[in-house]
């Protein structure tokens, strides 16, 4: 696709943010919230008992909690789009949400014993803070990020400090749950000491810790670290084949994360694998990749905004940077133009200009039906807009994640 047309949709995006209300104010000084909402029934019904802090709009429902990983994406897609675009507006909202995120949110674990130290609760609302595996590892990696980004920021908000305090709490995390006595057999993989949250046998979740270790490793070496990668990398070899399809571009971005920091063949190959997986799914017409992710609606047809297409974009981006292969050349092409092309065209500024949580490719239209957490309903800031909004940024320079590190 030509730069302008990738560079517009960005442009489009961000009026999203501004216009919605998912940013309100629209200057990032509050952060963004987790998401819109446009689900019924049962779907809504959940969301409002395990979200209660919601403001009603006449479209829908803006779902209001403050999350640390949103808050970071979204502040990474200003933070980018202020250099891409040439627009110093866009560094403004960045700093603004960092801002929100460091001094005003009560995110950031900074003394708390009981919790990981440099933690990020899940959410500004909740009673019982957690921390995710997934989610935390996007705050570790995104906060190094921006550090190579702009070393003022680092100055002003510590981000190293805090990113690399809260990878070597996520270290012992992992060799705990994968060591545990019951993992070997299939199942759940869950911290035994409750420290961290998620299922660590998933991609999803582990593959994410290791982009987050690798990133921290780039900046601070750590044998540690290292040595749990290759743990989980290990695992991932053995059992890849038998995941979904979400989680064949989850393990690309560990895995090439991997291998960008320690040069590793077995991570490299590790990738390549994964690709080969994920482009056995691909549809040749339009890039598409079934919607297989257990929290979302599945089906062949169903483009999964939220699971699947955000981060396989991403993912091809990376191995393309890393292996020669016209196919996945290609498949980066074909979900760039994709994902351009069910952009949200309606004249209501709380759409026009996002991207939905899942697309029916068969009806051309939003659709494939609602969950709590996947489905046409939401309307992810982070997770779905931002990092596809990142990814179309990075196409227009053909770069990927890679040129954080």
């Amino acid at each position: 696709m030509e730069k302008v047309e990738l560079q517009e949709a960005v442009r489009r995006n961000l009026q999203w943010f501004e216009e919605s209300g998912v940013m309100e104010p629209p200057d990032g000084s509050w952060g963004v919230a987790e998401r819109l909402s446009v689900a019924e029934g049962e779907a809504l019904e959940k969301m409002k008992r395990a979200f209660p802090a919601w403001t009603t709009l006449s479209q829908g429902l803006v779902i209001e909690q403050r999350r640390a990983d949103c808050n970071f994406e979204a502040a990474l897609l200003y933070k980018l789009a202020g250099e891409v675009l040439d627009d110093p507006e866009c560094g403004a909202v960045a700093g603004k949400l960092l801002d929100f995120l460091y001094f005003r949110s009560g995110l950031l674990n900074r003394y708390d014993e009981g919790f990981p130290a440099g933690g990020w609760r899940w959410s500004h609302i909740q009673w019982r803070p957690t921390v995710w595996f997934d989610d935390d590892a996007w705050c570790i990696f995104i906060q190094l990020a921006l550090a190579k980004l702009d070393p003022a920021l680092d100055a002003r908000y510590d981000l190293k400090k805090w990113a690399q305090q809260l990878a070597g709490e996520l270290i012992p995390a992992m060799r705990r749950t994968f060591m545990a006595e019951d993992r070997r057999a299939p199942g759940e993989w869950h911290d035994p000491a409750g420290a961290w949250s998620g299922r660590l046998e998933l991609p999803h979740w582990g593959s994410l810790a290791v982009m987050a270790l690798a990133r921290a490793a780039q900046d601070s070496p750590d044998p540690a670290a290292a040595a749990e990668i290759r743990r989980y990398h290990g695992y991932l070899r053995e059992n890849l084949e038998h995941f979904t399809t979400s989680e064949f571009a989850y393990a690309i971005l560990g895995a090439a994360s991997a291998y960008r920091v320690f040069g590793e063949a077995a991570d490299l190959e590790l990738a390549r694998q994964a690709g080969e997986l994920l482009l056995a799914k691909l549809d040749p017409e339009t890039g598409n990749l079934p919607a297989e992710h257990y929290e979302a609606p599945t089906g062949g047809r169903l483009a999964d905004t939220i699971y699947t297409l955000n981060w396989s974009f991403l993912a091809l981006q990376m191995l393309d940077e890393l292996a020669d292969d016209p196919r996945v050349r290609q498949a980066r092409r074909l979900q760039a133009e994709l994902l351009v092309s069910i952009q949200d065209r309606t004249p209501d500024p709380f759409f026009r200009g996002c991207w939905r949580g899942m697309y029916d490719l068969d009806k051309r239209e939003w659709g494939g039906g609602d969950c709590f957490e996947g489905g046409a309903g939401s309307i992810y800031t982070g997770w779905t807009n931002a990092p596809i909004s990142i990814g179309l940024l990075f196409e227009s320079r053909r770069e990927s994640l890679l040129s954080l590190f």
